[in-house]
């Protein structure tokens, strides 16, 4: 079973973040996705990490990464708009995107286009009613 959740926890996040090869940035908010047990009382294994930062002007996803030797795009896709949800009822209408911590495709597949030099994606028109962003 899949569980999505944010990281309360700054030395938690740390170590999440050097599994996934991700920078560690103790402003920065992060989430896990992870595969659990039935009850939710216990991990299996870390599916991935997802950081991102909102301060100022400044409304970005710095990483969605998997683990080492996982391969499970759709729980990626799954963590990564759960974290897009959380910024977007946090009223962030632009988000970017660093594209040296995410695959290409799995940028496009969560709906992010070349926006001058950087990957952005408008969150109002994201949440738009019907969503037109599928895989």
């Amino acid at each position: 079973m899949l569980a999505v959740k944010p990281v309360m926890d700054a030395a938690l996040a740390k170590e999440l973040c050097e599994l996934c090869a991700v920078p560690y940035k103790a402003d920065s908010y992060t989430y896990f996705a992870a595969d659990v047990n039935e009850d939710a009382t216990k991990i299996n294994h870390i599916i991935g990490v997802c950081t991102c930062r909102m301060k100022g002007n400044v409304n970005e996803l710095e990483a969605v990464c998997a683990a080492p030797g996982v391969d499970d795009e759709e729980a990626l896709i799954i963590m990564a708009r759960t974290v897009m949800n959380f910024m977007y009822r946090c009223e962030v209408k632009r988000v970017t995107l660093d594209r040296r911590y995410t695959d290409a495709e799995l940028a496009r597949k969560l709906g992010f286009s070349a926006d001058g030099e950087e990957l952005a994606l408008d969150l109002v028109e994201f949440y738009k009613a019907p969503c037109k962003f599928g895989h």
